[in-house]
């Protein structure tokens, strides 16, 4: 069961694709045609979603006042009394809806701190109730000891990164158990032992890996050349996947580009699975194709980014796609080495190394890779299809 269905008309594909994102960020799951697979039937599943969901917003624009398709997913969310209508565009309201108050986003940009889309949030909230996992400093664990931060590190949601043009996403400070989960039959000795560790300062983690369209801006601004492109990617075609081919030094100076750097391994465990302890995924303890692109999934290569659910924080991708890049070196008895009686704080991996850590797995593997505990090396100066990499920032305008 979904917290929110969006209908919408084709044509709107980037706004429905935006606004999703948007309420995701909040803390609300959302379901929209883009979780259809090959060989559904399409109307079946449109009513089972539906009649399955809390809330279904409907996105008046130009386009879909004329579709007999959003017309029919309207009603039945009317008649069901979960309707959130939106008006996208200046646009008459079709017959029958004219007497339901609409949330106007007819201006919005993006932004998710915008009082439209407050109000919009606001009007979901008092159908279904504010958002069980909302990204905000106040859900995560409290730290045992107060950090002081800036005005703009205790802003919450998806933030857009000028430089580059990707969303990061607000981890918020707290504490929690890395390793392999107990029970967990597929764990090895390197996740071992589990140990408590602390994030003493909040931080922005890329919403996505870093995409083509992205490291081709960095390309072209440093002057590089971008990698050899993969046969599922010919020539770089598809901007929205994530990038692939780069070795560790290379997405070091990208990040460094953008502002940021490589998260650390504990950085990283701890927003895969938003602060909590226990799950072996990033969504929980059992995973199916729904839930990420791994070995046998349709798309034969990378899949574009955010095509599948983002974990509680809003971040997509933690598991599969591709793996990613981190800042530590490997150790395999690395968290032997750490406190057994206190919170290791922001721990940075091994000081010394020729090998560094990739995590969450690829579309090339098995699910036992994608678990959020699992650990992986690599020489630095790898090129690979199946690597690529995302980035923190400390600040986010």
């Amino acid at each position: 069961m979904s917290d929110i269905f969006i209908s919408y008309a084709r044509e709107d594909l980037p706004r429905a694709r935006a606004i999703a994102h948007a309420l995701e960020a909040q803390g609300w799951s959302v379901w929209w045609d883009r979780n259809i697979r090959t060989g559904e039937i399409f109307r079946r599943v449109i009513r089972e979603q539906i009649g399955k969901a809390r809330s279904v917003v409907v996105l008046w624009s130009e386009h879909s006042v004329d579709s007999d398709w959003v017309h029919e997913e309207a009603s039945l969310g009317k008649r069901r009394n979960i309707l959130v209508p939106v008006l996208t565009d200046a646009v008459d309201l079709p017959l029958g809806f004219g007497s339901i108050q609409t949330a106007d986003l007819t201006g919005w940009a993006g932004d998710a701190m915008a009082p439209a889309f407050r109000s919009l949030c606001s009007d979901i909230a008092a159908l279904i109730g504010t958002p069980p996992t909302a990204p905000t400093p106040a859900t995560a664990p409290t730290p045992a000891k107060e950090q002081p931060t800036t005005p703009a590190l205790k802003q919450s949601g998806a933030r857009t990164n000028p430089k580059d043009g990707l969303s990061h996403v607000w981890i918020p400070p707290g504490e929690f158990r890395m390793g392999a989960t107990p029970g967990d039959t597929e764990a090895l000795d390197h996740e071992k032992p589990r140990h408590r560790v602390r994030i003493t300062k909040g931080f922005w983690l890329g919403e996505t890996p870093v995409t083509v369209a992205a490291y081709k801006r960095f390309a072209r601004e440093k002057g590089r050349a971008m990698p050899p492109a993969p046969d599922f990617n010919p020539e770089w075609s598809k901007e929205d996947h994530p990038v692939v081919r780069v070795t560790w030094d290379e997405a070091q100076a990208y990040c460094e580009w953008a502002g940021g750097r490589l998260p650390t391994e504990a950085e990283w465990e701890y927003a895969a699975c938003s602060g909590k302890d226990g799950l072996k995924y990033p969504w929980g303890n059992q995973i199916t194709p729904d839930n990420a692109n791994y070995s046998g999934s349709k798309w034969k290569g990378t899949s574009p980014v955010r095509s599948y659910p983002a974990n509680a924080w809003g971040l997509y991708d933690m598991a599969g796609n591709v793996w990613e890049w981190i800042a530590d070196r490997y150790g395999k008895d690395y968290y032997a080495t750490l406190p057994s009686d206190k919170p290791a704080d922001d721990p940075p991996g091994p000081k010394s190394g020729t090998v560094r850590v990739l995590r969450g797995g690829s579309f090339d593997n098995v699910s036992r890779f994608l678990r959020a505990a699992y650990r992986y090396w690599i020489a630095p100066d790898v090129r690979n299809d199946l690597i690529g990499f995302r980035c923190v920032r400390e600040v986010v305008p």
